[in-house]
């Protein structure tokens, strides 16, 4: 047995115990000391008692006590995975979703890294926070780090810690401070413990030229100073350093907020042999379907389960209906589902070894003592697609596997292995934290705080969530092809798609004009369009007033309810009637 084990460090409630029983104890023993020449004196001339304090005087006494404990927070993010990928992380699932809640709505608002995590860190829409995409003039450099969820619990009195990945650009862009020309050593404020991951901004001969996405390489800033990691795996590197710092703060007095974030399974380097080789198209454009980097203790361990033959049962026939940038692409080819497959079968080894994470951060929690005291969420900044709509890989439009992410916590008075379906928003996880450690913010936040629900149940889906993309004037990959798309000329909103989502309903208005409308209980998989369908014309007409009221909509106002037409599914899940034919489109299609 070690050291550290013998010499166990008793829990937060524990210690703070510990300055009142020593003081009790010293009183108990001075009312026992004295000698026995004491015991015969004769006794003391009995003095008559004080005359009672005012009534003011006792209105202002103070009942001793400990303070009311507040929660540790912990916040475990991966990046690209999909709500349905949960389905490889078996520890995961048992010890966040068992012994916690599961929120099967869980969505991205903005699908894609950047505006993601800047929605995570304010609690805002991305028109709110302004940061649009990962490129410039966007990213990191464009995002005001003065107010966050993190210096607003740490002005509270928490201890924050910042652990992998943060917002696309950091390291290579300069601060938003522009206090330099880069932010390799940049340490944004609000953060007591800072361990971010920096981009690949030094020349490749510099020792300390890791990058984020490299799964074999990554250079961390811890508080200013750069540490190399050279050949060890990123996600275990990032394992070990959850570790390490829940073991140095738990111990102390204050509480802490820990913010994890892994890189699987978004590619990365290196290229392995397995990877799928470049796809040349009948056009002649190559595509390289990208992969993360795995151990070969888990290479191979979903081959049988993930197959192109499984996978093309989404594929979609008829995109007739989808906006221009989709339309008129060419059906996947069976050596592009072959691709794909092993793109997948990647993706879940990768999230293996983070599901092997994550039960090493419940068992730390546990040997610390804080476990029962520790909010634990998880979820992934966005989703991705494997082939939907004709999308072998990427991320950013508004269909559900792009929107949808895992959603699980756990803590302290929150039921356990229950299901919710009210939809958990990126931008919900900061006021809900904020509420759990009593916190205020000093921005306006768009989310709402889950924790209600969390404990209570569904109240209902009535509150519209509004999706948003970035601008397409920036590269993009679709399809494994690296596009540029360009917003119509004289279009100054830097969003080329706004939409709505409801518990039925996904209405999309894009830049060119073109509208979506998918009726989501006829048609979940957002095949067939509605738009310009007579028996929709009225619910298409309430979600385009919704969506007008909501894309720029601020604090409060992005909170309003749904009209009541919209909370749901018709009475005993009932639809409206549509004349259609067989294949649900309307006649003459």
């Amino acid at each position: 047995m070690s050291l550290r084990a013998v010499l166990a460090v008793p829990s937060r409630s524990a210690r703070r115990l510990l300055p009142a029983m020593l003081v009790a104890g010293l009183l108990v023993a001075c009312s026992f000391s004295g000698s026995d020449d004491d015991a015969s004196a004769p006794p003391p001339t009995e003095q008559p008692l004080p005359p009672p304090p005012e009534l003011a005087d006792i209105t202002e006494i103070h009942p001793a006590g400990p303070a009311p404990k507040r929660p540790n927070i912990v916040l475990i993010m991966t990046d690209d995975m999909r709500a349905d990928e949960l389905r490889y992380m078996p520890q995961t699932r048992r010890l966040l979703g068992e012994h916690g809640l599961r929120f099967v709505n869980g969505f991205a608002p903005h699908p894609v890294c950047c505006p993601s995590r800047a929605s995570t860190l304010t609690g805002q829409y991305t028109h709110n926070h302004k940061v649009y995409a990962v490129q410039e003039p966007w990213g990191f450099h464009s995002f005001d780090d003065q107010e966050t969820v993190a210096t607003a619990l740490q002005r509270s009195g928490y201890d924050t810690l910042f652990l992998g990945k943060y917002l696309n650009g950091y390291g290579s862009q300069p601060p938003p401070d522009n206090s330099s020309a880069e932010s390799t050593r940049y340490v944004p404020p609000g953060w007591s413990d800072w361990r971010g991951s920096i981009g690949s901004s030094l020349p490749p001969t510099d020792p300390m030229a890791g990058g984020t996405y490299r799964y074999f390489d990554m250079t961390l800033n811890i508080d200013g100073t750069l540490v190399a990691n050279p050949r060890r795996y990123s996600t275990r590197l990032l394992g070990d350093h959850t570790v390490d710092m829940i073991h140095d703060w738990a111990p102390k007095p204050k509480p802490f907020f820990l913010w994890v974030n892994y890189v699987a399974p978004h590619d990365g380097l290196p290229f392995e042999y397995d990877d799928p080789k470049p796809i040349t198209t009948s056009s002649g454009t190559e595509i390289r379907y990208e992969t993360p980097a795995v151990l070969k203790s888990v290479r191979g361990r979903f081959d049988g389960q993930i197959t192109p033959k499984r996978l093309a049962q989404i594929a979609e026939r008829d995109i007739t209906d989808k906006p221009q940038f989709i339309r008129g692409r060419a059906p996947l080819s069976t050596q592009q589902w072959a691709a794909i497959a092993e793109s997948a079968r990647q993706r879940a080894e990768s999230l293996k070894i983070v599901d092997a994470q994550v039960l090493r951060t419940v068992r730390a929690l546990r040997a610390s003592g804080e476990l029962d005291n520790t909010i634990i969420a998880f979820t992934s900044d966005n989703g991705y697609f494997l082939g939907e709509h004709r999308l072998g890989q990427g991320k950013i439009l508004p269909y559900d596997p792009s929107l949808r992410v895992p959603m699980l916590i756990r803590g302290p008075d929150l039921p356990r292995g229950q299901v919710r379906r009210d939809p958990f928003l990126i931008i919900d996880l900061a006021p809900s934290f904020l509420a759990a450690a009593g916190a205020h913010p000093r921005i306006q936040v768009d989310g709402q705080s889950m924790l209600p629900i969390a404990r209570n149940g569904d109240r209902g889906w009535r509150r519209p969530v509004l999706t948003e993309t970035g601008p397409r004037e920036v590269r993009v990959t679709i399809n494994g092809q690296r596009t540029v798309q360009m917003l119509p000329k004289g279009f100054e909103d830097p969003r080329f798609s706004v939409g709505l989502r409801t518990s039925r309903y996904l209405y999309v208005e894009h830049a060119t004009g073109e509208r979506e409308l998918y009726d989501l209980q006829r048609d979940p998989h957002q095949l067939n369009s509605r738009v310009g369908w007579p028996a929709y014309r009225s619910v298409q007409q309430q979600l385009a007033s919704v969506l007008k009221r909501m894309r720029d909509c601020a604090g409060p106002d992005c909170r309003v309810m749904l009209p009541e037409s919209l909370w749901g599914p018709a009475p005993n899940g009932g639809a409206p009637p549509v004349s259609s034919t067989r294949d649900g489109r309307p006649p003459g299609r």
